[in-house]
C-alpha cells in the first residue's frame, strides 16, 4: 500500500466517532497473541457486518483519534518463540485468513502501521484453533452455540462469490483500464456521462465496483466476469477464461486450434458464438430458388449451451474452467460444478443458478433470458433438425458436460439415443401444455406415416413406458388415441 494511499485511508477512518466492530486503533501494543486474536475477530466481524475489510491501525489514540505515531515495527516484531511475527501469525491462523500489513511515514515524520483484514469467507477465521469476534470495541471469544455464532455461520454460508473482491485499491482512472465501461453503457442502451466519476455510479449500483473506505475502488468478481478487458488481469479469475479447442478427428489427440477468450462474458458471448459457428462443418442447401448455408449444428442450440456453460459454472472451482471442444462428430460444452437441478428434470424445472447477478445483467443486455428455457431451446432446435437430443452428464467430481451430436437421423441413432430423444420430446410437449403421441414423435424423428414407421415408434414408446421414462396420460384411452407424459408429471 503506497504511503499516500495509506494516509488517505487513515484520515478517512479517524473520522469515525469511535472504534467499531471492524475498526480498531492502537498506539504501541505489540503483543503477538493480541494481534492474532484481533485478526480473527476483525475478519469475522467484517463478515458479520457485511463489510469487505476491517482495519487495525497503530499510531492513533483510541479515545481522541489523535495521530501520534507508533514505535511498533511489524517487520522486525517477533511472535512466540522468537519467530518472526509474520511467519508465526501465518502458522497460527486458519488458511482463510487474508490480511496485509503496511508501514507508513507521514509528512511530519510519524510512523503508522495499517493492518487490513479481508472478511472471513466459507467459515470463521480462527487463531490457535479459536474463533474470535469483536463486541463493540473489544475482542472476545466467539462462544459456540450462541445466536451470534449461528448468525455468523448463516452469513458465511450465504456469502456470494460474485460480490467478493477481485481487485482492490484502484483509482477511478484505473477502473477504465480494467473494465469495458463504454460497452456497459452500450449494451444496456444507456447514455454515458462524460464525467468518469458519474460513469462509475451505475457500476456501483450494480455492485460491479465498490468504493473503499479510502476513496479508492475495488472491482468485484461480478464486475470482472462481466466486463473485464482482460480477465487474466485478475489472478483469482484466470481459470474463468472460456477456452475453445478444435480437434482433428473424433478424439482428443490432434489439436487444430486452441482459442482462449480473455474478456468478460458480456464481450465474449457474441465473439465465441461466431468463432464456434465458423469452426463447425457447413454446407449449402437449396430452398426453392434460394440457397443458404446450413451448419452441422443448429445455431440456437450452440448459443444456449454456450451461455449456460458460462453462467451456470461453479466459479469457486480453481482446477478447471468453461471449455468447448469441437470434434468431427460432436460438440462438448463443459464447466465446473454439478447441475443444481437433477439432469432428468432440467427441462420444465424452476431455474436455478449459482451466479444470479451475472445472469440478471446478461438478461438486461439481451444476451440471455433468465427464464430457465436454455435447455428447452437447445432440445427444440435439435428436434427441428431431427437430430439426436443433447446429452448431459453431471457430477461434483467431473462437473457438467453437454454433448451435441452431428447428423444422427433416426436410422443411425442407437437405441439409447432414440430413448433420450423420446424422453426430451415428452418433456418439451409437457412444457407446452400438450402430450406426446405416436404422430408427434414421428414428426420429431422426421419419419413418414408409413405403417412400418408407426409400428417402429410404437415399439419405442412401449420400451420407454416399460423402463419408466414416460407414462400414459389416460390409461383408459384406446391404443390409437394413447398420449404420454414424462414419468414425473
Amino acid at each position: 500500500m503506497a504511503d499516500q494511499h495509506a494516509m488517505e485511508l487513515i484520515y478517512s477512518l479517524v473520522g469515525y466517532p469511535c472504534e467499531t466492530e471492524w475498526l480498531e486503533f492502537k498506539e504501541d501494543n505489540k503483543d503477538p497473541l493480541r494481534i492474532g486474536e484481533d485478526i480473527s475477530a476483525l475478519a469475522n466481524a467484517a463478515a458479520f457486518h457485511g463489510r469487505d475489510f476491517a482495519y487495525k491501525i497503530w499510531g492513533v489514540k483510541d479515545t481522541t483519534h489523535e495521530l501520534v505515531g507508533t514505535a511498533f515495527d511489524y517487520q522486525h516484531a517477533k511472535g512466540k518463540g522468537n519467530q518472526g511475527l509474520l511467519i508465526w501469525l501465518a502458522r497460527q491462523l486458519t488458511a482463510n485468513a487474508h490480511y496485509e500489513f503496511s508501514q507508513i511515514a507521514s509528512d511530519e515524520g510519524k510512523r503508522f502501521v495499517v493492518l487490513k483484514v479481508r472478511a472471513a469467507s466459507g467459515q470463521p477465521v480462527c487463531f490457535n484453533g479459536i474463533a474470535y469476534m469483536r463486541e463493540g470495541s473489544s475482542t472476545t471469544r466467539l462462544a459456540a452455540g450462541t445466536a451470534k455464532e449461528s448468525e455468523l455461520w448463516r452469513k458465511l454460508q450465504r456469502s456470494d462469490f460474485e460480490y467478493q473482491i477481485a481487485a482492490a485499491d484502484i483509482p477511478a482512472a484505473g477502473i477504465r483500464n480494467l473494465l469495458a465501461i463504454d460497452d456497459f453503457f452500450d449494451l444496456l442502451r444507456l447514455k454515458q456521462p462524460t464525467d468518469l466519476d458519474a460513469s462509475l455510479l451505475p457500476l456501483e449500483e450494480q455492485e460491479l465496483v465498490k468504493v473503499q473506505d479510502d476513496g479508492f475502488y475495488s472491482v468485484t468478481n461480478l464486475g470482472a466476469l462481466l466486463l473485464a478487458k482482460r480477465l487474466s488481469a485478475f489472478p483469482s479469475l484466470r481459470k474463468r477464461l472460456l477456452r475453445v479447442i478444435r480437434f482433428d478427428g473424433k478424439g482428443s489427440f490432434d489439436i487444430r486450434e486452441d482459442q482462449e477468450f480473455d474478456e468478460g462474458y458480456a464481450l465474449v458471448i457474441p465473439r465465441a458464438e461466431s468463432f464456434i459457428m465458423s469452426a463447425i462443418p457447413a454446407r449449402e442447401v437449396s430452398e426453392g430458388a434460394f440457397r443458404r448455408v446450413q451448419h452441422a449444428y443448429p445455431q440456437a442450440a450452440i448459443r444456449e449451451l454456450l451461455i449456460n456453460t458460462l453462467v451456470h459454472q461453479d466459479a469457486t472451482v480453481t482446477s478447471s474452467g468453461p471449455l468447448v471442444r469441437i470434434y468431427d462428430n460432436r460438440l462438448e460444452f463443459s464447466n465446473p460444478g454439478a447441475s443444481l437441478i437433477p439432469v432428468e428434470r432440467i427441462l420444465n424445472a424452476q431455474p436455478k443458478t449459482r451466479n444470479n447477478g451475472l445472469v440478471r445483467l446478461l438478461r438486461q443486455m439481451d444476451l440471455c433470458e433468465e427464464g430457465g428455457t436454455g435447455w428447452d431451446r437447445a432440445v427444440e432446435a435439435c428436434e427441428m433438425r431431427c437430430m439426436a437430443a443433447p446429452k448431459m452428464a453431471s457430477s461434483e467430481e467431473l462437473g457438467t458436460t453437454v454433448t451435441l451430436y452431428a447428423g444422427n437421423a433416426y436410422n443411425r441413432m442407437k437405441k439409447s439415443e432414440r430413448l433420450d430423444a423420446l424422453y426430451w420430446h415428452a418433456c418439451l410437449m409437457y412444457a407446452q401444455d400438450e402430450s406426446m403421441g405416436n404422430q408427434s414423435l414421428r414428426q420429431r424423428f422426421g419419419l413418414s406415416d408409413e405403417r412400418k414407421n408407426v409400428l417402429a415408434v410404437s415399439r419405442l414408446i412401449r420400451e420407454a413406458c416399460e423402463s419408466g421414462l414416460i407414462k400414459d396420460e389416460d390409461e383408459t384411452a384406446g391404443t390409437k388415441f394413447k398420449r404420454y407424459l414424462p414419468h414425473w408429471a
